[in-house]
């Protein structure tokens, strides 16, 4: 298995992430992020289909201003509020720390996140893994 799809990897990734979103917003420094647009991204409320139509496979969001003064980190998730459109329709923003590309101060990027260019892998538990293994039903009683 590759690097950047082991869980370990990732959820490793996805710390250092919140620790650098964590650090600035703290620090008052406002950034921006790109964003693997494939998953992990919800918008409330959702936003007309013009408006998410136009967004790339990796989007910039710029978290300054009042969207900065929004923004923060819950559990595995950055969020935050913004305009979209020539009407600047509301929406917070809930991005999956692991789907964020880049962190960017200025025209720095300071963040590289690799895994989330990356597929999503649906990981299992392992028990699930163990019980699917035909070699190991005899550790299990029979239903019948």
């Amino acid at each position: 298995m590759k690097l950047l799809e082991q869980k370990g990897y990732r959820d490793l990734v996805v710390k250092q992430v919140k620790e650098q979103l964590l650090y600035l917003l703290k620090s008052n420094t406002e950034f921006s992020i790109v964003v693997n647009m494939d998953s992990g991204i919800d918008f409330k409320p959702i936003l007309p289909e013009e408006i998410t139509s136009q967004f790339k496979e990796f989007t910039i969001f710029a978290i300054a201003g009042y969207t900065f003064k929004s923004a923060f980190v819950k559990d595995d998730t950055f969020i935050f509020e913004a305009g979209f459109g020539p009407d600047n329709i509301g929406a917070m923003v809930y991005v999956d720390l692991d789907r964020i590309i880049q962190v960017v101060i200025g025209e720095t990027p300071i963040f590289l996140n690799l895994v989330a260019s990356q597929p999503r892998q649906t990981y299992k538990d392992s028990f699930d893994v163990f019980a699917k293994n035909p070699k190991n039903s005899k550790f299990f009683k029979n239903k019948k």
